[in-house]
């Protein structure tokens, strides 16, 4: 049976009012901030923890792809059950649930026990986030879906790449084991649960008076343009992100030998320029197009990748090529989402970003860092560096193909 024809996104949403796109905004916001505090806090940690619990290269890969692969299968199912079932319900019980388990993973005594915790931990983060992305769009003015998006999505490096690490070394200095880091960064995320349940308004996330959308099939959101190739882009263009956050801290403190201090500062600016890029590169975008800004994100990021692979130990240079390249490939993961507002109607923009992002996140997430980690423990950590060099070249090969969006699928 022909299927039939899908109104695009900007006819099936009506401007929210300004104080409703802010608070939206804000909320969703601070939730993904938490989201990636509770994620990337443990990363700084992982020499420390190594070192007490006997983890090798490879674990910490499989540590971090742990929680991207349960994070990834969450995101595809969560996503669409708020398309039919609402967003609130799942944002509060989403919240809720990593932050505990997030304060749990102090409890870990080994591997084994820290791969369920941090697995378990996934499910809840991945429900967060297509579902979030979807209560910005809906909230957004189709004219600032971009610079909405980049808003909500530079929390991501501010906070979980760039906070985190300082915070962490400040916290592992005043508290008297790693363990409690995670007890006491699982806190702002009770705050967050409420704040959502008591201020966000999941009524009338369409037109008024607009029947329930209905079930739609994962077959069918494929078919608009740009979803199949952002779901297989989106695996190489978060893959740098993912592998420099797990195991760049190893590289710089056992083949550099960076100072814990001089390895924080160079770490935190893949937060700083990851946070810069998602606000300035998909604000752009709204003006300059999508795909041209992909493709000069992708092609200007593996200039000081590659600089940073013929750099010592110069915690300066290695700072501001760390800012630089993270400007580039962390701004092209906060325009995936303008993309697929720009091309999925309102109704079902959580079923396509739950896809995209659990697709994403089980290559891109889980499998990555665990191919780098495996790699680094034959052939030594500095293999991370082309390894990143080369998703950078097959992301761009998948921004090259993106096509301009399409209004209607016929």
């Amino acid at each position: 049976m022909t299927q039939p024809a899908l109104a695009a996104t900007p006819q099936d949403r009506t401007d929210a009012p300004p104080q409703r796109e802010w608070q939206t905004l804000t909320l969703m916001a601070f939730g993904f901030a938490l989201v990636n505090l509770d994620r990337f806090i443990m990363y700084p940690l992982l020499p420390v923890m190594a070192s007490e619990l006997g983890f090798d290269y490879q674990d910490l890969g499989l540590i971090s792809g742990a929680v991207a692969l349960t994070w990834g299968l969450s995101s595809m199912v969560f996503g669409r059950l708020s398309d039919r079932l609402g967003r609130r319900a799942i944002l509060v019980m989403a919240v809720l649930a990593f932050s505990v388990l997030c304060g749990a993973t102090g409890l870990a005594m080994g591997l084994i026990s820290l791969l369920l915790i941090r697995a378990v931990m996934g499910i809840f983060e991945g429900a967060f986030v297509p579902v979030s992305i979807a209560a910005v769009v809906e909230a957004s003015p189709a004219r600032r879906v971009g610079r909405n998006t980049g808003i909500q999505q530079l929390m991501a490096p501010l906070i979980g790449s760039a906070l985190a690490p300082v915070l962490a070394i400040q916290l592992l200095q005043g508290l008297p084991s790693w363990r409690w880091v995670f007890a006491v960064t699982a806190l702002p995320g009770l705050v967050c649960a409420w704040l959502i349940y008591r201020y966000y308004n999941d009524a009338a996330r369409i037109r008024p008076n607009s029947p329930p959308p209905a079930p739609v099939s994962i077959h069918t959101v494929l078919r608009f343009p740009n979803v199949a190739l952002s779901s297989a882009g989106f695996c190489f263009w978060l893959a740098p992100v993912v592998v420099f956050s797990a195991l760049m801290p190893s590289y710089l403190t056992d083949f550099l030998h960076l100072e814990l201090q001089h390895m924080g500062l160079v770490i935190s600016m893949i937060g700083l320029g990851g946070a810069a890029g998602m606000l300035v590169l998909p604000t752009l975008s709204d003006r300059l197009g999508r795909k041209t800004m992909m493709v000069m994100c992708l092609a200007a990021s593996m200039v000081p990748t590659w600089l940073f692979m013929r750099t010592g130990a110069e915690p300066l240079q290695l700072a501001v090529l760390m800012f630089a390249a993270t400007f580039f490939f962390s701004g092209s993961l906060a325009m995936v989402h303008s993309i697929t507002a720009d091309n999925v109607p309102a109704p079902h923009i959580s079923t396509a970003t739950g896809f995209i992002v659990g697709i994403g996140e089980i290559v891109g997430g889980a499998l990555a860092p665990a191919i780098a980690g495996g790699l680094a423990k034959a052939f030594g950590i500095p293999v991370i560096l082309p390894f990143t060099l080369g998703c950078l070249a097959l992301g761009l090969i998948f921004a090259l193909l993106l096509r301009s969006p399409i209004q209607s699928l016929k």
